[in-house]
Protein backbone atom coordinates (compact mmCIF):
# COMPACT_ATOMS: atom_id res chain seq x y z
CA UNK A 1 0.00 0.00 0.00
CA UNK A 2 1.32 3.47 -0.87
CA UNK A 3 2.09 5.96 1.90
CA UNK A 4 0.43 9.25 0.94
CA UNK A 5 2.31 11.24 3.61
CA UNK A 6 5.64 9.99 2.30
CA UNK A 7 4.64 10.86 -1.26
CA UNK A 8 3.72 14.40 -0.20
CA UNK A 9 7.09 14.84 1.51
CA UNK A 10 8.89 13.48 -1.55
CA UNK A 11 7.30 16.24 -3.61
CA UNK A 12 8.52 18.78 -1.05
CA UNK A 13 12.19 17.72 -0.82
CA UNK A 14 14.63 15.11 -2.07
CA UNK A 15 14.52 12.13 0.29
CA UNK A 16 16.94 9.22 0.19
CA UNK A 17 16.36 5.58 1.06
CA UNK A 18 17.08 6.10 4.76
CA UNK A 19 14.65 9.02 5.06
CA UNK A 20 11.98 7.05 3.19
CA UNK A 21 12.43 4.04 5.49
CA UNK A 22 12.27 6.28 8.58
CA UNK A 23 8.98 7.91 7.49
CA UNK A 24 7.48 4.52 6.65
CA UNK A 25 8.42 3.26 10.12
CA UNK A 26 6.70 6.26 11.75
CA UNK A 27 3.49 5.47 9.87
CA UNK A 28 3.24 1.78 10.72
CA UNK A 29 0.73 2.16 13.57
CA UNK A 30 -2.16 3.52 11.52
CA UNK A 31 -5.83 2.85 12.19
CA UNK A 32 -9.15 3.15 10.41
CA UNK A 33 -11.48 5.92 11.60
CA UNK A 34 -15.14 6.22 10.60
CA UNK A 35 -16.61 9.38 9.09
CA UNK A 36 -17.68 12.25 11.38
CA UNK A 37 -15.19 11.35 14.13
CA UNK A 38 -12.99 13.94 15.84
CA UNK A 39 -9.23 13.69 15.41
CA UNK A 40 -8.58 16.61 17.77
CA UNK A 41 -10.63 19.25 19.58
CA UNK A 42 -10.10 22.93 20.23
CA UNK A 43 -8.03 23.18 23.42
CA UNK A 44 -6.45 19.72 23.20
CA UNK A 45 -2.77 19.42 24.08
CA UNK A 46 -1.08 18.40 20.84
CA UNK A 47 1.57 15.90 21.93
CA UNK A 48 1.03 14.17 18.60
CA UNK A 49 -0.37 15.17 15.22
CA UNK A 50 -2.71 13.19 12.96
CA UNK A 51 -1.72 12.35 9.39
CA UNK A 52 -4.36 11.42 6.82
CA UNK A 53 -3.19 8.40 4.83
CA UNK A 54 -6.52 7.94 3.05
CA UNK A 55 -9.89 9.66 3.11
CA UNK A 56 -10.86 13.28 3.72
CA UNK A 57 -10.90 15.30 6.94
CA UNK A 58 -11.42 18.98 7.76
CA UNK A 59 -10.32 21.70 10.15
CA UNK A 60 -13.00 24.11 11.28
CA UNK A 61 -14.03 26.73 13.80
CA UNK A 62 -17.45 27.34 15.35
CA UNK A 63 -18.61 30.93 15.82
CA UNK A 64 -20.64 32.17 18.78
CA UNK A 65 -23.84 32.01 16.72
CA UNK A 66 -23.21 28.34 15.94
CA UNK A 67 -22.07 28.90 12.36
CA UNK A 68 -19.19 26.74 11.15
CA UNK A 69 -16.31 27.77 8.90
CA UNK A 70 -14.17 25.01 7.43
CA UNK A 71 -10.67 26.46 7.19
CA UNK A 72 -8.81 23.55 5.57
CA UNK A 73 -9.51 20.26 3.87
CA UNK A 74 -7.10 17.50 4.85
CA UNK A 75 -6.64 15.12 1.92
CA UNK A 76 -4.49 11.97 1.68
CA UNK A 77 -0.95 12.87 2.68
CA UNK A 78 -1.90 15.93 4.73
CA UNK A 79 -0.80 16.39 8.33
CA UNK A 80 -2.22 18.47 11.18
CA UNK A 81 1.35 19.52 11.96
CA UNK A 82 1.49 23.33 12.01
CA UNK A 83 -1.97 23.88 13.42
CA UNK A 84 -1.60 24.58 17.12
CA UNK A 85 -0.74 27.61 19.22
CA UNK A 86 2.91 28.23 20.20
CA UNK A 87 2.30 26.43 23.50
CA UNK A 88 1.11 23.29 21.71
CA UNK A 89 -2.65 23.69 22.20
CA UNK A 90 -5.04 22.93 19.32
CA UNK A 91 -6.90 26.01 18.10
CA UNK A 92 -9.39 24.28 15.79
CA UNK A 93 -11.52 21.17 15.57
CA UNK A 94 -10.41 18.40 13.20
CA UNK A 95 -13.02 15.89 12.03
CA UNK A 96 -13.14 13.13 9.43
CA UNK A 97 -15.50 13.78 6.52
CA UNK A 98 -15.25 10.23 5.17
CA UNK A 99 -13.82 6.96 6.46
CA UNK A 100 -10.11 7.62 6.91
CA UNK A 101 -6.90 5.81 7.64
CA UNK A 102 -5.03 7.88 10.22
CA UNK A 103 -1.67 7.68 11.93
CA UNK A 104 -0.88 9.79 15.00
CA UNK A 105 2.81 10.75 15.12
CA UNK A 106 4.36 12.02 18.33
CA UNK A 107 5.96 15.45 17.94
CA UNK A 108 8.92 14.15 19.95
CA UNK A 109 9.43 11.30 17.46
CA UNK A 110 9.30 13.72 14.53
CA UNK A 111 11.77 16.08 16.21
CA UNK A 112 14.24 13.21 16.68
CA UNK A 113 13.80 12.24 13.04
CA UNK A 114 14.45 15.80 11.86
CA UNK A 115 17.62 15.97 13.95
CA UNK A 116 18.82 12.74 12.36
CA UNK A 117 17.65 13.51 8.81
CA UNK A 118 17.70 17.25 7.97
CA UNK A 119 16.06 16.54 4.60
CA UNK A 120 12.88 15.52 6.43
CA UNK A 121 12.92 18.88 8.22
CA UNK A 122 13.31 20.60 4.85
CA UNK A 123 10.35 18.63 3.48
CA UNK A 124 8.17 19.65 6.44
CA UNK A 125 9.19 23.30 6.11
CA UNK A 126 8.27 23.24 2.43
CA UNK A 127 5.00 21.51 3.27
CA UNK A 128 4.32 24.30 5.79
CA UNK A 129 4.94 26.90 3.07
CA UNK A 130 2.36 25.16 0.91
CA UNK A 131 -0.10 25.19 3.83
CA UNK A 132 0.32 28.96 4.14
CA UNK A 133 -0.15 29.37 0.39
CA UNK A 134 -3.36 27.33 0.48
CA UNK A 135 -4.66 29.46 3.36
CA UNK A 136 -3.97 32.65 1.37
CA UNK A 137 -5.69 31.17 -1.67
CA UNK A 138 -8.76 30.26 0.41
CA UNK A 139 -8.96 33.83 1.76
CA UNK A 140 -8.97 35.15 -1.81
CA UNK A 141 -11.45 32.48 -2.89
CA UNK A 142 -14.02 33.36 -0.22
CA UNK A 143 -13.32 37.09 -0.23
CA UNK A 144 -13.11 38.00 -3.92
CA UNK A 145 -14.26 35.23 -6.27
CA UNK A 146 -17.89 34.83 -7.23
CA UNK A 147 -19.81 31.69 -6.29
CA UNK A 148 -19.14 29.75 -9.50
CA UNK A 149 -15.44 30.61 -9.42
CA UNK A 150 -15.20 29.51 -5.78
CA UNK A 151 -16.72 26.13 -6.53
CA UNK A 152 -14.59 25.56 -9.62
CA UNK A 153 -11.42 26.61 -7.78
CA UNK A 154 -12.07 24.23 -4.89
CA UNK A 155 -12.58 21.32 -7.29
CA UNK A 156 -9.42 22.17 -9.25
CA UNK A 157 -7.36 22.46 -6.06
CA UNK A 158 -8.62 19.18 -4.62
CA UNK A 159 -7.96 17.39 -7.91
CA UNK A 160 -4.40 18.72 -8.14
CA UNK A 161 -3.59 17.84 -4.53
CA UNK A 162 -4.91 14.31 -5.01
CA UNK A 163 -2.73 13.80 -8.10
CA UNK A 164 0.36 14.61 -6.01
CA UNK A 165 -0.10 11.34 -4.11
CA UNK A 166 -1.76 9.39 -6.92
CA UNK A 167 -0.24 10.32 -10.29
CA UNK A 168 -2.66 7.92 -11.97
CA UNK A 169 -5.65 9.72 -10.46
CA UNK A 170 -7.22 10.63 -13.79
CA UNK A 171 -10.22 12.95 -13.90
CA UNK A 172 -12.41 11.05 -11.42
CA UNK A 173 -12.04 11.51 -7.68
CA UNK A 174 -13.78 10.75 -4.43
CA UNK A 175 -15.71 13.84 -3.32
CA UNK A 176 -17.34 13.15 0.06
CA UNK A 177 -18.35 16.75 0.79
CA UNK A 178 -22.04 17.33 1.43
CA UNK A 179 -23.71 20.55 0.29
CA UNK A 180 -23.57 21.73 3.92
CA UNK A 181 -19.82 21.01 3.97
CA UNK A 182 -19.32 22.92 0.72
CA UNK A 183 -21.34 25.84 2.10
CA UNK A 184 -19.07 25.95 5.16
CA UNK A 185 -15.94 25.84 2.98
CA UNK A 186 -17.03 28.48 0.47
CA UNK A 187 -19.08 30.84 2.63
CA UNK A 188 -22.29 30.23 0.68
CA UNK A 189 -25.71 28.81 1.49
CA UNK A 190 -26.53 25.17 0.68
CA UNK A 191 -29.14 26.41 -1.82
CA UNK A 192 -26.48 28.49 -3.60
CA UNK A 193 -24.13 25.50 -3.57
CA UNK A 194 -26.78 23.35 -5.26
CA UNK A 195 -27.30 25.95 -7.99
CA UNK A 196 -23.59 26.25 -8.76
CA UNK A 197 -23.11 22.48 -8.90
CA UNK A 198 -26.04 22.29 -11.30
CA UNK A 199 -24.48 25.04 -13.43
CA UNK A 200 -21.16 23.20 -13.65
CA UNK A 201 -23.05 20.06 -14.68
CA UNK A 202 -25.15 21.89 -17.27
CA UNK A 203 -22.05 23.47 -18.79
CA UNK A 204 -20.55 20.01 -19.25
CA UNK A 205 -17.65 20.56 -16.85
CA UNK A 206 -18.34 17.93 -14.16
CA UNK A 207 -20.54 15.04 -13.13
CA UNK A 208 -21.21 14.22 -9.47
CA UNK A 209 -22.84 10.95 -8.51
CA UNK A 210 -22.65 8.90 -5.31
CA UNK A 211 -19.82 11.07 -3.93
CA UNK A 212 -17.71 10.50 -7.05
CA UNK A 213 -16.84 13.63 -9.02
CA UNK A 214 -15.63 13.42 -12.61
CA UNK A 215 -14.06 16.42 -14.33
CA UNK A 216 -15.16 16.37 -17.96
CA UNK A 217 -13.24 19.45 -19.16
CA UNK A 218 -10.34 20.29 -16.84
CA UNK A 219 -8.93 23.15 -18.92
CA UNK A 220 -12.24 25.01 -19.08
CA UNK A 221 -12.88 24.37 -15.38
CA UNK A 222 -9.48 25.88 -14.57
CA UNK A 223 -10.30 28.89 -16.74
CA UNK A 224 -13.62 29.40 -14.95
CA UNK A 225 -11.81 29.21 -11.60
CA UNK A 226 -8.79 31.28 -12.58
CA UNK A 227 -6.82 28.33 -11.19
CA UNK A 228 -3.02 28.33 -11.24
CA UNK A 229 -1.40 25.41 -9.40
CA UNK A 230 1.86 27.30 -8.71
CA UNK A 231 0.83 28.04 -5.10
CA UNK A 232 0.66 24.31 -4.40
CA UNK A 233 4.37 23.95 -5.11
CA UNK A 234 6.19 22.66 -8.17
CA UNK A 235 6.27 18.97 -8.90
CA UNK A 236 9.72 17.55 -8.27
CA UNK A 237 11.51 16.95 -11.58
CA UNK A 238 12.92 13.79 -13.04
CA UNK A 239 13.40 10.69 -10.97
CA UNK A 240 11.57 12.04 -7.90
CA UNK A 241 8.26 12.08 -9.76
CA UNK A 242 9.09 8.66 -11.23
CA UNK A 243 9.86 7.23 -7.79
CA UNK A 244 6.72 8.76 -6.31
CA UNK A 245 4.65 7.22 -9.08
CA UNK A 246 6.24 3.82 -8.42
CA UNK A 247 5.45 4.10 -4.70
CA UNK A 248 1.87 5.17 -5.39
CA UNK A 249 1.39 2.14 -7.61
CA UNK A 250 2.88 -0.26 -5.04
Amino acid sequence: MSNAFLLRLMHAADLGDQEIAAIEELCRQSKDIAAKKYLSRDGDEMVSFPVVLSGWAARYQILRNGARQITRLLLPGDAFYFDSSPNGIAIEEVITLSPCRIVNILHSDMRRLIERFPAIGEALRNYGCMENAVLSSWVVNVGRRDALERMAHLICEAHYRLTLVDPGQGQQMSFPLTQDDLADVLGLTPVHINRKLQQLRQEGLITLRSKQLTILDLRTLQQVAGFDSAYLGPRKPGNVDDEAQNLAAA
